[in-house]
């Protein structure tokens, strides 16, 4: 009976989305996701300090 709850919770991959894939390896490339700096108010990830600093600098002003 265990192993059966235990088979039902596991995760079982859905369709292939290109188009989220390809968002996903944009923001890989550009640093979005594991990126060194990170904004200080929302936590997005950038290649760069300043890019960081930037990000809702915008949106505040």
């Amino acid at each position: 009976m265990k192993l059966e709850n235990k088979e039902a919770t596991v995760l079982k991959k859905g369709k292939n989305y290109v188009k989220f894939h390809r968002l996903l390896a944009k923001a890989e490339t550009e640093g979005r996701l594991d990126g060194k700096h990170q904004c200080p108010v929302c936590g997005m990830r950038y290649l760069s300090g300043p890019e960081a600093d930037d990000c809702c600098r915008v949106i505040s002003d």
